[in-house]
């Protein structure tokens, strides 16, 4: 989208506006789209020239009304006054344009005070406010200068208000809390000299003309500074002071918890400390907003950790956890649904109650999701206990349930029943919203894939395995053979072609209502597949490829070209089927749905609270559903318009695995909270650095609404297109590769990395040129502004997903992965998941390049966007991100915390063969003890943290970040890679 048309898009959002209200806008995405936003960027500096001339006009609107002593001199001067009060820098800006703006304004405040000080006596109170304006001018000017990081910026500015006579006293305390804060700031650099001098500043105050709550918060700030100088006691004793002055100041209670926290986590046998901790944390929780509560609320979770036998901590939750607004708990839902099974008690059960009785959409969802999956997990138990024998003793093998022969219904487990409950007492509160959720969900049969698209991403997901498999035995190509585990998937999908996958796994309404026609509907589906002759004539020409009776059947290699050929087959079928269809031809229940049936907010609105007015609800789902091959499937494209005029489009995405989407929610929920803390610093947020995170939420075990763009296209789609247009099959560089190495292995000799080498620079002078993304880029961008914009904003986006790649130990970004906006540069990652080695359960960092920046990526960034934008980028976020006032380990610690337990559980059932569960069979899971979890997320949070603090550091023009770049830039390293991962694209 070029500037031109993004300009005419935002003309009449920004046209009435000043500088600061358009920028709140661009920053909290309330009116602005992303790209909008993206490219607006460029307008600032003409807002600038505007904002001067702005002030200009009404400073000589000030000085004409008092000179002439007109009848409305005063209420314009107060109107003005306020005005420039409200319209102040934010982070992003640059100093140099508000430091001349702050003192032109300064010479007008001083005339207001003089101008009222030789009036009449009752004209005192009209000076006092050009005093206190100008005292709170200088105090943000101080305030924004030590955001910047300039300390000495900061200390100048406030100095300058001693200039001024009779300050008020409130402008005093905002002028010494600025001070302190300030010394804080500095100590994370300087030392604790630094925290001395804060703690000498506040001792020398005369509390005397200060209200309880600014005396409360200074003894606050005196009890951080005494704690980080190593005086406990007396730190203890001044945070007493503080709430005792002040019991609902957040402030106190924060900083306290954070003291007593770091107290119990040292010994966490003072279990009375690690409840005085939660507690303060749950009173910080009640008085302030959601993204500043957010890190203690991390805490309050992670904390349940330590718990001891009597649930201490879950009890102090219970009896605390009344006075916090639900609205704190949203954005952790997810991890509130892992402590509802992993803990026995009611406590997490009252609290997402209370949480669902005022927003039902946001719990109703997840849990119903929770809930079918632990369904099918039971029953998977109950199959697996009938087929294995009983042990000779007459008891069970662990983890199986009894053996029973009886054909009644499946027995609920803990979890279950606790999930059943809420949404029970849910329906109850919310009859009308939740039977319109459940009518929403039950209509999403008609959008499951039919069978050709079925067995296609069944095949895609089989090769792609293969391709795995084959990498670990590249050592020997010729010789490879299927592993078991690749076998059984090909034979189940031998014996389920077409039918029985989807069909084995459907899950019914939890409600009922719904089920018979969801249920008829498949059973149809399966019936008209199976009467098919051409499905008929497929399935036996597939029966017969994959015998695995034939000779050499059982060598990876030919396994990989049949699964290759039946890949094309079945793409060349789903490209001949219809391209859409009508939603009331098959979902006449989402045809007539609107705002009158009930208010259903669109999918994912709370999955991160923002103000109740911007909560965006359902007014219709629009007529045409589009099928489109997006996320390595046939996903349908609904588009739903919103109660305020715009159409968002989500895909209905198949997943087969039921733990893995989970594991992918984790990241974009890790992502979305990384995005608040991104916005708050000058560096982060002047680059317009924001993941782009799409929102996605499941609505059954199998299924997931994904927020999409129809004008994204995978990196994948991209190499195809290209591939297409040159006369290359897409697979061709693949095949070859493994062709050289069993060339070279077949003469008795092993690949060498100089082999590597000539295999990588043979494949880019024959098949994939490293001009190949830019040539697309070119033509798709004909305009050059287009171009560079683009290229631009691809440039930051790709730094962000390469840090996120390397810091957060996330899995290897695949081409099909990443999906690059063509309207705005924006980039999101499909997929992305915690790479946790499946033996120990530790976070992986071993491999060959530590982010994509494959050949043609970075001809495409050329050699300047890599040195300068991306690597200046990546370093602007890993500082912003160590800022310790942000406690990004808290974060991270809760959410790997379900990471880990969820890892764990996968390899007690790799190793049993069956989803494992606690002796009994109908109790909670097997679950990891405290201390083991509390081990293996504190080694994984410093692990990262390592990492995010060697990236916030450097010395003049080296930095660890260019060192990365020149290792993931190095064929010696990209030759080592994976050929599936497409080192040369």
């Amino acid at each position: 989208m070029s500037r031109a048309r993004v300009a005419a898009q935002i003309h009449v959002k920004v046209s009435r506006c000043s500088e600061d209200g358009y920028k709140y806008w661009l920053h909290h995405g309330y009116f602005l789209s992303h790209a909008e936003a993206a490219a607006a960027h460029a307008h600032l500096p003409l807002l600038r020239a505007a904002q001067q001339l702005t002030e200009l006009s009404e400073a000589a609107q000030i000085h004409t009304g008092l000179l002439h002593s007109r009848p409305t001199s005063l209420h314009d001067m107060k109107a003005i006054v306020k005005t420039w009060r409200n319209r102040l820098p934010v982070v992003a800006d640059p100093l140099s344009h508000w430091g001349a703006i702050f003192t032109w304004r300064q010479h007008h405040y001083q005339f207001i005070a003089s101008h009222y000080d030789s009036q009449a006596e009752h004209a005192h109170n009209h000076s006092m406010l050009g005093v206190h304006a100008s005292a709170q001018a200088i105090i943000h000017f101080a305030k924004i200068g030590r955001k910047h990081n300039l300390s000495g910026v900061c200390l100048d500015s406030l100095h300058r208000i001693y200039t001024i006579p009779s300050v008020p006293i409130v402008d005093c305390f905002q002028k010494i809390r600025q001070q302190v804060k300030c010394h804080i700031q500095m100590s994370w650099t300087e030392g604790k000299d630094e925290l001395q001098e804060g703690l000498d500043m506040i001792e020398s105050t005369n509390f005397k003309y200060f209200t309880k709550e600014m005396t409360a918060e200074f003894y606050a700030f005196k009890g951080l500074l005494l704690a980080q100088l190593g005086r406990s006691e007396d730190a203890n004793k001044a945070f007493a002071a503080a709430v005792q002055l002040h019991d609902t100041l957040v402030k106190a209670w924060a900083l306290w918890g954070d003291y007593l926290e770091q107290i119990f986590v040292r010994d966490p046998r003072q279990i009375s400390v690690g409840v005085s901790a939660m507690t303060c944390f749950l009173h910080a929780c009640r008085h302030q907003n959601e993204s500043k509560s957010r890190k203690y609320c991390a805490k309050v979770l992670w904390m349940l950790s330590y718990d001891d036998d009597k649930s201490s901590l879950a009890e102090a939750l219970d009896k605390y956890s009344v006075g916090v607004p639900p609205v704190q708990w949203l954005p952790w839902i997810p991890q509130l649904l892992a402590c509802l099974v992993q803990y026995d008690g009611n406590v997490i059960l009252n609290l997402l109650t209370h949480v669902g009785r005022l927003y039902p959409q946001a719990v109703y969802f997840p849990i119903r999701t929770l809930y079918l999956t632990l369904k099918i997990e039971q029953r998977e138990r109950y199959k697996s206990a009938e087929q294995q024998p009983t042990t000779s003793a007459g008891g069970t093998k662990v983890g199986e349930l009894p053996a029973s022969t009886e054909a009644g219904p499946i027995k609920a487990t803990l979890p279950m029943w606790r999930c059943s409950k809420i949404m029970q007492l849910q329906r109850e509160i919310h009859p009308t919203v939740l039977s319109s959720l459940e009518g929403i969900v039950d209509q999403m049969v008609w959008f499951r894939e039919n069978w050709y698209e079925e067995v296609l991403r069944q095949l895609r997901a089989g090769l792609a395995k293969c391709h795995a498999v084959a990498f670990e035995h590249r050592a020997a190509v010729a010789d490879a053979t299927l592993t078991p585990h690749t076998l059984n998937f090909v034979k189940k999908l031998v014996s389920t072609f077409g039918i029985g996958i989807g069909i084995k796994n459907v899950t019914s309404s939890v409600s009922g209502a719904f089920c018979s026609a969801a249920s008829e509907s498949l059973a149809r589906r399966a019936q008209a597949t199976v009467s098919d002759p051409v499905f008929q004539k497929m399935k036996g020409q597939f029966t017969a490829d994959f015998d695995f009776t034939q000779p050499n059947a059982m060598k990876l290699q030919n396994l990989i070209t049949k699964l290759r050929k039946w890949v094309k087959i079945l793409e060349a079928k789903t490209k001949i089927l219809p391209k859409s269809f009508l939603i009331e031809e098959k979902c006449r229940f989402l045809s007539n749905f609107s705002l009158k049936t009930a208010e259903v907010e669109l999918p994912g609105e709370f999955l991160l609270p923002k103000h109740t007015h911007y909560h965006v609800r359902i007014a219709r789902f629009m007529p045409r559903v589009e099928i489109v091959q997006k996320h390595n499937t046939s996903a349908r494209r609904l588009y739903i318009r919103g109660h305020n005029g715009k159409i968002y489009p989500y895909l209905v995405v198949n997943d087969s695995g039921l733990g893995d989407a989970r594991r992918e929610e984790r990241v974009l929920q890790l992502l979305r909270m990384l995005n608040h803390y991104l916005g708050k610093q000058k560096e982060t947020s002047r680059r317009f650095l924001h993941f782009t995170v799409p929102r996605v939420v499941s609505v059954s075990p199998q299924m997931r609404l994904v927020e999409d763009n129809p004008a994204s296209v995978s990196l994948l789609d991209i190499y195809r297109t290209e591939c297409a247009n040159r006369g290359v099959e897409y697979d061709a560089p693949v095949a070859r590769y493994y062709e050289r190495l069993a060339a070279v292995q077949a003469r008795g000799s092993q690949a060498s990395h100089q082999v590597l080498r000539d295999i990588l620079r043979e494949l880019q002078a024959t098949m994939v040129p490293k001009a190949m993304l830019k040539e697309w880029a070119a033509a798709t961008f004909a305009a050059p502004t287009d171009y560079w914009t683009f290229r631009k904003m691809l440039t930051l986006q790709l730094s962000l997903s390469s840090f996120a790649e390397y810091v957060l130990h996330l899995t290897r970004l695949n081409p099909d992965m990443l999906y690059v906006h063509q309207d705005s540069g924006l980039l999101n990652v499909s997929y992305f998941k915690f790479d946790v080695d499946d033996a120990t359960g530790e976070l992986d960092g071993n491999r060959p390049v530590p982010f994509r920046l494959t050949p043609n990526i970075a001809e495409l960034l050329t050699p300047i966007g890599i040195a300068g934008p991306l690597t200046a980028s990546a370093i602007a976020v890993a500082r912003c991100l160590v800022t310790p006032n942000f406690k990004i380990q808290s974060i991270l610690r809760t959410i790997l915390r379900d990471e880990m337990v969820t890892g764990y559980r996968k390899r007690l059932e790799d190793k049993s063969g069956l989803p494992v569960a606690g002796p009994s069979g109908e109790s909670k899971p097997v679950e990891m003890d405290n201390e083991t979890i509390i081990n293996m997320v504190s080694k994984a949070v410093t692990v990262i943290m390592n990492r995010l603090n060697a990236l916030a550091l450097f010395d003049g023009p080296d930095s660890k970040v260019a060192t990365l770049v020149a290792a993931a830039n190095s064929h010696d390293n990209l030759c080592r890679m994976d050929p599936a991962w497409h080192p040369w694209l």
